[in-house]
């Protein structure tokens, strides 16, 4: 574990699992919306096994990360990728200076990974999205639903100073301008960073790598119209989408947003072989 300190007092950990040796690939794990590192232990492991090492950072006010959101400690997307994720990857290139390094977002944390990479292409060979879609509310069955909760959530935070999903129930704990820009993502479609006339969506069309897009079986929360408009975005990526369900005879829960984390299964398997072949010179 590396402790991680950030801009304006905080600070986050990031968790590493190894696996694997020279030339095998890195996954740099980056968490859905309130989830803490931690969670992500047996997909980590399972990876291990493959030869895949992963590191999984905490995002603001996740897990182990501080302080919590509030009105005093409040940011959007940018910082999420400015600070914890391009900190993570410096731990990665320190550690494992001779292998490739991939991104494997969940939820959320692929929409970070587009972010990131939209401003610094070269750092990582690969992206795994899993579970990760766009929230705009024409990729869901239930539109109208979907349009009314989120822009609800954007409304609850601008009052309280930030959103209470750790007492809600969605989300964790999150600063009002992440939530503020996340139900604007989900009424326009586009994700734009900060506020004002010269505030834009980041050049997701120039990210050129390979991406595997998977949508999960049971996950409401990013159903396959949700997963391609996000996926849509990225113009020049060659782009693989897999519909992933438990394997056939596999023991375990029926796989949902969060069960493949808990009990993958052979899809941690399945994850290294593809990022194994992504990376792969030619």
């Amino acid at each position: 574990m590396s402790d991680l300190d950030l801009p304006g007092g905080g600070h986050t950990s990031v968790v590493g699992v190894d696996g694997g040796g020279v030339g095998d690939p890195v996954a740099i794990l980056l968490p859905a919306l309130g989830v803490g590192a931690g969670y992500y232990g047996p997909f980590a492991a399972a990876l291990a096994r493959e030869g895949v090492a992963t590191l999984v950072a905490d995002f603001p006010g996740q897990g182990a990360s501080r302080p919590l959101a509030s009105r005093r400690n409040d940011f959007g997307y940018a910082a999420v990728s400015d600070h914890v994720v391009a900190a993570t990857v410096a731990v990665a290139q320190a550690r494992y200076a001779r292998r490739p390094l991939a991104f494997v977002g969940h939820s959320f944390g692929g929409q970070v990974a587009m972010i990131h990479l939209a401003a610094h292409p070269l750092r990582v060979s690969a992206l795994v999205l899993i579970g990760s879609g766009s929230p705009y509310w024409r990729g869901f069955p239930r539109r109208f639903r979907l349009l009314a909760q989120t822009q609800l959530l954007g409304a609850v935070a601008a009052l309280s100073g930030h959103w209470p999903g750790d007492r809600l129930g969605f989300g964790g704990r999150q600063p009002r301008r992440l939530m503020r820009e996340w139900a604007r993502f989900a009424r326009r479609g586009d994700l734009v960073l900060g506020s004002g006339p010269a505030a834009v969506e980041p050049h997701f069309a120039g990210i050129d790598l390979p991406v595997l897009a998977v949508t999960l079986d049971n996950d409401p929360l990013a159903p396959q119209g949700s997963v391609d408009n996000l996926v849509g975005k990225l113009a020049r990526a060659r782009v693989e989408h897999r519909f992933v369900s438990r394997g056939a005879g596999e023991e375990g829960p029926a796989f949902d947003h969060f069960v493949w984390a808990r009990h993958p299964g052979s899809f941690a398997a399945e994850v290294a072989a593809w990022l194994r072949q992504a990376v792969t010179p030619g």
